[in-house]
């Protein structure tokens, strides 16, 4: 950013404004979660919520902090993740916009500002959340760390099949990751859809996207999904298979987990 732009927003002396309101407000964000180390904050590494942190204190010249719709992993993207976060400021939400899109990474926009009610939280009243995985057959320049490139033929109709056993509310234990375990693993799939998109830049490119929606999701868990997706398109294993690996809770039976670089958060739902 040139230097002028950030005097621009900088030198406004917005802690001397008068009669200031606290407010809470709602924001949409999107970023490229190739360079961060996941959405939360950890001690000494660049993530997503420090950096709009930073950024914010650095407008408001206050000390804010964020709440958002969950957390995401390192290199993980999103379409539509939503934070919400209070101060006392007489900056409506344009401005606010305007401002953390000329200050922040050029990594991570924000896509809207809007007021929200003072009892608003992104995580406990969200109701659902869709991710959508990128898998691609050919090794396009332009989807490096945006789609798993696989380059054996895969059974779309096995992987539908498969994914039917998925949707439902089950204990999902085979799908959730060791590390950030919880005692409750019962979670609601709403569905799961698979189909094959053209990619915009290159017509010749199709790109086949997993799309799944759920009340709720574990650690690496929607990775782990498209992990056992993958290997029934491939014939590793029956598309029947995937009930005994739920109904065991065993994480071993099921596959590896798939990369963090092809996954996208799209969007979160509230009532």
């Amino acid at each position: 950013m040139a230097t002028s732009e950030r005097k621009k927003y900088q030198c406004n002396n917005y802690s001397c404004l008068v009669k200031q309101k606290s407010l809470k407000f709602k924001a949409i964000i999107s970023y490229d979660g190739s360079d961060f180390s996941g959405f939360q904050i950890q001690p000494g590494k660049k993530t997503v919520q420090q950096e709009i942190e930073n950024t914010l204190t650095q407008i408001l010249q206050k000390n804010v902090k964020i709440v958002s719709s969950g957390r995401t992993d390192s290199g993980v993207h999103a379409t539509r993740h939503i934070i919400a976060f209070s101060v006392q400021t007489n900056l409506v939400p344009e401005q606010i916009k305007k401002a953390m899109n000329a200050l922040l990474d050029r990594k991570i926009r924000v896509k809207e500002v809007s007021y929200a009610n003072e009892n608003f939280h992104p995580r406990f009243e969200a109701k659902k959340k869709i991710y959508r995985y990128l898998l691609t057959d050919f090794n396009s320049p332009f989807l490096i760390n945006r789609a798993w490139y696989i380059p054996e033929r895969l059974s779309i109709v096995k992987m539908k099949r498969a994914a039917s056993f998925i949707t439902g509310t089950h204990d999902f234990s085979c799908f959730q990751a060791s590390g950030r375990k919880v005692k409750d693993a019962v979670r609601t799939i709403e569905y799961i859809r698979i189909r094959k998109e053209y990619f915009c830049f290159d017509p010749d490119v199709k790109v086949l996207v997993i799309e799944i929606c759920g009340t709720g999701f574990l650690y690496k868990m929607a990775r782990n999904i498209v992990g056992t997706l993958v290997d029934v398109g491939k014939n590793k294993i029956v598309p029947e298979y995937v009930k005994e690996i739920i109904a065991s809770k065993d994480r071993r039976l099921a596959s590896a987990t798939a990369p963090a670089y092809a996954l996208y958060l799209r969007d979160v739902i509230y009532e």
